[in-house]
C-alpha cells in the first residue's frame, strides 16, 4: 500500500504541465487555483498554476474547476494533457486598491472594507469637488456650513476623525477640526479610495473614523493633453488644463485651473449677505517622474492651491454714506512632495515619501464704501488675524511580497508647528514619531490573516500601542467573508490645546490638559458574486461597531462670560448594518443598498441608495439617488455631558447624460443636480454649544443644470 502511494506521488511530479492555462491572446496565466477531480478514481487535487501557466497532474480524465483573478471561473470535463483558455468578462471586475496594501490588489482581495470612486464615475456625476460625489454615497454624510465649508462624516463619526490624503500624503489645514472638501479639486484625480474604520496602525492620528485617499492620475502615453470647462446654473464656472509627456524615463506634468462661484441665496434679489458665500480658487500642479530602470522610480510633485472666500454683509445706509463690513478669507496650500520606490528584488521593495506641507489662512475685515468701492482695514482687536501651519512629514517602509507570507515594516515622522494671533503665545508645536508593521499570511488558498501593530512617541501625549487584526475567508471565487478589529487613536490638535480667541463677544480658549481620543472598531463583510460572460451580480452584507472614548468637543463653561473651551466627553458608540447589491448586465449597471445605524442611547439613523447607468448607441445615461433619513447628532452641554439632537431627512438626486465625440477625444456631459430642489431641512439643534437654536439646516442650492465639455488627446503608448 505504501509502495503504491509513493508511485502515485512520484508520477505526479514526473508529469509536467499536463494542464496548461492561457488567456485569449495565448499568454500563460500564473497563480490560478485549479481543482482536479478524477472521473475514474475519484482522487481530488488542488493545485496552483506556475509562471508558465502549467499545472502538474497525471494524465487522465478529470472534472476541473479553475479560478483566476480577472477571468471568468471555468468548470468542465477534460482529458489531460490539454490546454484550457480562460475568458475575461466583458466588464472590469474590480478596480485595483492601493490604500493600506503591500501592492495593488482588487477590492475583493483587500482585507479592509474599501470603496472606490472611479474617474468615470466622477465624470458621469460632473463632480468638480469631492462633496458632489459623496452626496450620494452610503455611510457618508456631509455637514454643510456656508461659512466654513463642507465636511464628511464616516460611520457616524465627524470630520475630525477622518484623515484625508492625496497619494498617501496627509492634507494640512483643518477648519473647526475638519478638512473643507471643497478645497480639494478632482480635476487630476484618477480615483478616490474610501476606507471605513480606524486606520491608525498605518496612518496614525486623525484616522479614527476612516481614510479618504485621492489618487492622482498617471500618464501612460508619450504625450497627453487635457482641457475642460464646466458651468453650473448657480453661478459656478470651472476651467482647467493639463499637459503631460516625455520619454519613458522622464515624465513631466503641468496642470492648472480656476474655479469661481458667484454665491447663492434662496432670495434671488439678495446680492449681498448670501447664504452660500462666493469663493474663487486657483489650483496648480507640477509633477516630474524619473524612472531610470525597472527597479527605481522617483517622483516629485508640487501642488498649490489658493482660495479667496468672500463673506459679504448687508449694507448700512445713513444720510451721509452707504457702507458694509466685509470679511475676506485667504487660504493657501503648498504641498511639495518627493517619493520613490526601489525594488531590491522580485519580492522586496522600499517605498519612501517626504513632504514639507504649508497651510496659511488670513482673515481681513474691511470697511467698504459702497459708493466709491474703497476698502479700508478695520483697526479693531480681533478683526485682522492670520494662522500658519507647517508640517514636516516623512514615511517609509520595507515590503516583502510572496505567495504565502507578505509583510511590511516602516516608520512615520511628522512634526507640526502652528503660529498666529489666535494661538496662545503665538506658537505651538507637537511631534509624532512612529514605527509600524503588518503581515499578511495566506494560511491556505481560502484563508488569509493580517495582524498589524503601531507604536508611537508623541511629544505631548502618551500614545497607546495600536493593534489590528483582519481575517479573510474565500472558500470559492463566488464567496468572501472578512472580519477585522482595529484600535484607533487621535491626539488633540494644536488648536484644541492652544487656541486663544478672546475679544468682544468671544472667549474661546484651548485646553492643554486634554486626553487623547481612543476607540475600538469591529467590522465584518460577506460578499457573494455570480459571474457569466455578460453578467455580474454581487451581493454584500456589512456590519460595523465603533466605541470612541474621551471624545473632544467644545463646551461653554460660563454662559455669563462666554468662556468656552474643549473638554473630553463621555464615550460615543455607533453600530451599523449595510446591505448592498450590484448588477452589471451588458450595457446596464445598477447599484442599490441601505445603511442602518444605531447611535448611543437607542438613536437610529438610516439611508438608502440607488444608482443606475445605461449605455445606448454611444450615449450614457446616469442617475444617482440617495435618501438620507433623519440622523441623530450629539452636542456637548454646559455640564460636559452628551445630548442627542437630530437633523431631518431628505432625498437627493443627480442625473446626467454624456457622449464621446470626435473619435472619443471630446467628452460632453450635461445634467441636472439636486433634482428634488432641496435647500434647507428641518433640524433640532436647540441647546447645543455651537448653536443657540434653530429649526433648519442648509443642504443645497436648489435644482440647477450643469454642462461639462472635456477635450483629451494622447499620442503613443508607453
Amino acid at each position: 500500500m505504501w509502495r503504491g502511494g509513493w508511485i502515485a506521488l512520484g508520477s505526479l511530479f514526473l508529469w509536467g504541465q499536463t494542464l496548461r492555462l492561457i488567456d485569449e491572446e495565448g499568454h500563460p496565466i500564473s497563480g490560478a487555483a485549479a481543482t482536479l477531480t478524477s472521473t475514474t478514481q475519484g482522487v481530488r487535487l488542488r493545485l496552483v498554476s506556475d509562471s508558465l501557466g502549467g499545472v502538474q497532474a497525471p494524465p487522465g480524465a478529470y472534472r476541473i474547476e479553475v479560478s483566476a483573478e480577472g477571468y471568468l471561473p471555468l468548470k468542465q470535463e477534460v482529458s489531460l494533457p490539454t490546454t484550457v483558455v480562460l475568458i475575461r468578462p466583458s466588464y472590469q471586475l474590480s478596480e485595483k486598491v492601493i490604500t493600506g496594501q503591500y501592492a495593488p490588489v482588487t477590492e475583493l482581495r483587500s482585507l479592509y472594507p474599501v470603496r472606490i470612486l472611479t474617474a468615470e464615475r466622477l465624470q458621469a456625476q460632473g463632480a468638480l469637488y469631492l462633496p458632489q460625489a459623496l452626496m450620494t454615497e452610503l455611510n457618508t454624510r456631509l455637514t454643510q456650513d456656508p461659512n466654513l465649508g463642507t465636511f464628511a462624516t464616516l460611520q457616524g463619526l465627524g470630520g475630525e476623525h477622518v484623515k484625508v490624503l492625496i497619494d498617501g500624503v496627509p492634507v494640512l489645514g483643518r477648519v473647526n477640526g475638519s478638512i473643507d472638501l471643497y478645497q480639494l479639486p478632482l480635476a487630476e484625480v484618477e480615483r478616490v479610495e474610501i476606507v471605513e474604520g480606524p486606520m491608525s496602525v498605518l496612518y496614525g492620528t486623525d484616522a479614527l473614523g476612516g481614510v479618504i485617499n485621492l489618487i492622482t492620475r498617471s500618464s501612460r502615453c508619450q504625450w497627453e493633453t487635457r482641457g475642460r470647462f464646466q458651468y453650473e446654473g448657480v453661478g459656478i464656472y470651472d476651467a482647467g488644463f493639463s499637459v503631460a509627456g516625455g520619454p519613458a524615463k522622464h515624465r513631466l506634468l503641468i496642470s492648472g485651473g480656476r474655479y469661481y462661484f458667484d454665491g447663492w441665496d434662496p432670495n434671488p434679489t439678495r446680492l449681498r449677505a448670501q447664504l452660500w458665500r462666493p469663493r474663487e480658487q486657483y489650483n496648480a500642479l507640477l509633477s516630474y517622474q524619473y524612472t531610470p530602470s525597472e527597479r527605481l522610480r522617483l517622483r516629485f510633485q508640487v501642488p498649490y492651491g489658493y482660495e479667496t472666500f468672500f463673506n459679504l454683509t448687508e449694507p448700512t445706509i445713513t444720510p451721509y454714506r452707504i457702507y458694509a463690513l466685509d470679511e475676506y478669507y485667504y487660504t493657501r496650500r503648498f504641498l511639495p512632495t518627493a517619493e520613490g520606490t526601489y525594488k531590491i528584488s522580485s519580492h522586496l521593495r522600499w517605498d519612501q515619501q517626504i513632504a514639507f506641507l504649508r497651510y496659511s489662512r488670513v482673515r481681513n475685515v474691511v470697511y467698504k464704501d459702497l459708493v466709491t468701492l474703497k476698502e479700508t482695514l478695520v483697526p479693531l482687536p480681533g478683526q485682522q488675524d492670520s494662522t500658519q501651519e507647517y508640517q514636516a512629514w516623512s514615511r517609509g517602509g520595507l515590503s516583502y511580497t510572496a505567495e504565502k507570507l507578505s509583510y511590511q515594516v516602516g516608520y512615520e515622522v511628522q512634526h507640526n508647528v502652528v503660529t498666529g494671533g489666535r494661538i496662545r503665545n503665538g506658537r505651538a508645536e507637537m511631534g509624532d514619531y512612529a514605527v509600524w508593521g503588518t503581515a499578511e499570511w495566506a494560511i491556505s488558498p481560502s484563508w488569509a490573516l493580517r495582524p498589524g501593530f503601531r507604536w508611537a512617541y508623541n511629544t505631548r501625549f502618551a500614545a497607546p500601542p495600536l493593534p489590528a487584526l483582519h481575517l479573510r475567508w474565500s472558500p470559492s471565487p463566488a464567496f468572501t467573508w472578512r472580519i477585522g478589529y482595529s484600535r484607533g487613536f487621535r491626539a488633540p490638535s494644536l488648536r484644541e490645546q492652544f487656541l486663544y480667541l478672546v475679544f468682544t463677544n468671544h472667549n474661546i480658549q484651548g485646553n492643554p490638559n486634554l486626553r487623547p481620543e481612543k476607540s475600538h472598531h469591529l467590522h465584518t463583510n460577506l460578499t457573494w458574486t455570480y459571474l457569466q460572460k455578460n453578467t455580474l451580480l454581487r451581493l454584500r452584507l456589512s456590519a460595523f461597531y465603533n466605541d470612541v472614548r474621551d471624545i473632544i468637543q467644545l463646551v461653554i463653561v460660563d454662559p455669563l462670560t462666554l468662556f468656552t473651551t474643549y473638554y473630553n466627553l463621555q464615550r460615543v458608540q455607533t453600530l451599523g448594518l449595510q446591505p448592498r447589491a450590484e448588477l452589471r448586465w451588458k450595457d446596464l449597471y445598477l447599484h442599490t443598498g441601505a445603511t442602518f445605524t444605531q447611535y448611543q442611547g437607542a438613536q437610529w439613523g438610516w439611508e438608502a441608495l440607488f444608482q443606475v447607468s445605461y449605455s445606448w448607441h454611444g450615449v450614457q445615461l446616469n442617475g444617482f439617488f440617495k435618501y438620507q433619513g433623519r440622523t441623530p447628532i450629539f452636542l456637548a452641554q454646559e455640564d460636559g455631558s452628551v445630548s442627542w439632537r437630530w437633523i431631518g431627512g431628505f432625498p437627493w438626486a443627480d442625473v446626467s447624460v454624456s457622449r464621446a465625440l470626435w473619435r472619443k477625444h471630446l467628452q460632453v456631459t450635461a445634467g441636472l443636480r439636486n433634482v428634488f430642489d432641496i435647500t434647507n431641512i428641518q433640524a433640532n439643534l436647540t441647546g447645543g454649544v455651537h448653536n443657540g437654536g434653530g429649526s433648519a439646516a442648509p443642504v443645497g442650492m436648489g435644482r440647477y443644470p450643469f454642462f461639462r465639455i472635456e477635450y483629451h488627446f494622447q499620442k503613443g503608448q508607453l
